[in-house]
């Protein structure tokens, strides 16, 4: 039946013109827009491309404000440089955005384009249906590009890419000639119920989305920002100081968990001091930090670091800051987080 597949194709169709106008566009609007504003305050125009890329992973993974994004996010998790627990985060935050579909297995992909038709196609459909999902994985490419002409493309060839996978399911199902019309009906009525063929529910406003994700930027620089730095035992200096040497490697922990490490200090004896260790952790600079409570004032009501004396901010406030990086990240991704696979949250 020629026009059950044709009615399919146009309801994909047009489905899929929402999800780029209402969904992608904005979003990389919105991405666009905090990273330039990041970018100008850390003036990073020398950071990598890969550095650059991987912050559209990770946005698109604890910021993802609908179902489309986390499921692009899936695919390129794994080339994301942050700490240990910063990731994650970022793969349990996709996992928890994207438990609103309960369909089928482990594949976003299958999720996204076909919902739960495999649970009921067997035979040599299914496998024509699962050979597309197979072919959509390895055709989708990684967002990896620094350049933001180039990322949009590549989110747009991955919606493309899936919605070809669902008129491949269409077809496979159709042209099963063990299948009766009835079942065939019932497969349809399947494949309508995945997001792809289903329209998103509104648009994501860019303009209210882009601080978020730029405050969720410099929340994950902070968190990634800390060091455990480790001091030898050694001689005490007859002009102050002492210890031996020092080494430093990156904490892989977030502030909250029991696994962080503490400051352990030195035993002391006349002319000695024993080995101890330290928590090292940068700050980004005034005018970063200016930057961070305008957007933090933005989003939230209120500014992101306390109140600085005559002195600056106090060191002993670092430890503080990292605390408070990890809750509001949390609730950033808590609140950009749709409830349903054709919700969108800004």
């Amino acid at each position: 039946m020629v026009d059950r597949v044709e009615a399919y194709r146009r309801q994909v169709s047009d489905a899929v013109d929402l999800w780029q106008a209402n969904v992608c566009n904005p979003y990389v609007i919105a991405y666009n827009s905090a990273y330039k504003n990041y970018n100008d305050a850390f003036a990073r125009q020398k950071e990598s491309d890969k550095a650059r890329a991987e912050l559209f992973v990770s946005a698109a993974a604890l910021l993802p404000g609908s179902v489309l994004m986390a499921t692009a996010a899936s695919s390129s998790l794994r080339v994301l440089a942050n700490k240990a627990a910063l990731r994650m985060m970022a793969s349990l935050n996709v996992k928890r955005t994207l438990s609103v579909y309960q369909a089928i297995g482990n594949s976003p992909t299958a999720m996204f384009a076909i919902g739960k038709v495999l649970d009921g196609v067997k035979g040599e459909a299914g496998k024509k249906i699962q050979d597309a999902v197979t072919k959509t994985i390895q055709v989708s490419v990684d967002f990896l590009a620094a350049d933001p002409l180039n990322r949009d493309k590549q989110l747009q060839s991955w919606l493309l890419n899936h919605k070809i996978c669902a008129f491949d399911a269409a077809a496979a199902i159709e042209e099963d000639r063990t299948l009766s019309a009835r079942d065939k009906d019932a497969r349809f009525a399947e494949l309508r119920q995945a997001p792809i063929a289903s329209r998103p529910q509104g648009a994501i406003n860019a303009a209210k989305l882009a601080p978020k994700i730029e405050l969720g930027f410099y929340m994950m620089a902070l968190l990634d920002s800390d060091e455990l730095i480790t001091t030898e035992a050694g001689g005490v200096s007859p002009y102050g100081g002492g210890g031996g040497r020092s080494t430093s490697k990156r904490i892989d922990e977030m502030p909250s968990s029991p696994k962080y490490p503490r400051a352990k200090m030195p035993t002391t004896a006349p002319g000695y001091i024993g080995s101890y260790q330290t928590i090292g952790i940068t700050r980004p600079g005034s005018e970063v930090e200016d930057q961070i409570d305008k957007v933090c004032i933005q989003v939230t009501g209120k500014p992101f670091y306390a109140s600085s004396g005559w002195f600056g901010k106090p060191d002993t406030r670092k430890g503080q800051e990292l605390i408070d990086a990890e809750y509001r990240l949390k609730a950033l991704a808590d609140s950009t987080r749709p409830l349903s696979p054709l919700g969108l949250a800004s």
